[in-house]
């Protein structure tokens, strides 16, 4: 979520409001919060703006850093955002100290995928450590395997046609649930844009990426469970 701040300038000790997406998830403890943001500072070194400086959409040099405090671990922790010149708000980069890396998959998934949790959690290891321009290909290749593993479970007589297609055609002609369909298409559309030279879809980045692809994760997670669940019922006689 995106909040006004009031930061101190570095250059001129003034203060200023400024609009920041803070960090959503603690890198102590990996619990998904909204911290509570205790001072914040800015920088901007920016040159004055010419032709080439106006067509970038991040102004790497005009930062905000902020200490957060976790009330589930009671722990502070830094954070880095970098000016969006488009949105006009400063987006979150990185935080530290990075202790969690962890994101908890359930055991169906883990069984599902193996693949999928493994480059997920190398993603998100990226992630946390600032590797932010190879951590949006990572997710993009963790839903590939995800996708994949998971029409293979549905259509196994078809894996020789599965293993070959494109991502976008494997949606397209094995995910049939029309909300699985939408949020791996966006999961897609984001990592498509990490790893070409221009971005179609500017208003969104890694963090809608991740969003949308935990939200696929639950849908099936809940399918595989449902699919236990009709098992036990179909045998059992009560």
């Amino acid at each position: 979520m995106k909040q006004k701040v009031n930061t101190i300038s570095v250059d001129t000790g003034d203060t200023y409001p400024q609009t920041v997406e803070l960090e959503c998830e603690c890198p102590i403890c990996g619990i998904v919060l909204v911290p509570d943001v205790i001072s914040g500072v800015s920088l901007n070194h920016s040159s004055d703006h010419d032709d080439e400086y106006d067509k970038k959409v991040i102004d790497e040099d005009n930062k905000v850093f902020l200490i957060n405090y976790c009330p589930y671990c009671d722990e502070c922790f830094i954070s880095r955002h970098i000016y969006n010149i488009q949105s006009d708000f400063y987006s979150i980069q990185s935080s530290a100290p990075i202790k969690h890396n962890n994101h908890y998959f359930s055991e169906n998934i883990q069984n599902l995928s193996p693949d999928f949790v493994k480059i997920y959690s190398e993603s998100l290891i990226a992630e946390k450590s600032g590797l932010l321009s190879i951590c949006g290909m990572g997710y993009r290749k963790s839903l590939e395997f995800l996708i994949k593993d998971y029409a293979l479970f549905l259509f196994p007589a078809q894996k020789g046609e599965i293993i070959k297609l494109s991502l976008s055609s494997c949606i397209k002609q094995f995910i049939n649930d029309k909300r699985l369909e939408t949020l791996a298409t966006a999961s897609a559309w984001i990592g498509n844009d990490e790893t070409h030279y221009i971005k179609k879809n500017l208003d969104y980045g890694i963090k809608d990426q991740k969003i949308f692809i935990n939200a696929f994760v639950t849908f099936i997670d809940s399918d595989l469970a449902y699919l236990q669940a009709e098992k036990l019922t179909s045998i059992s006689s009560h």
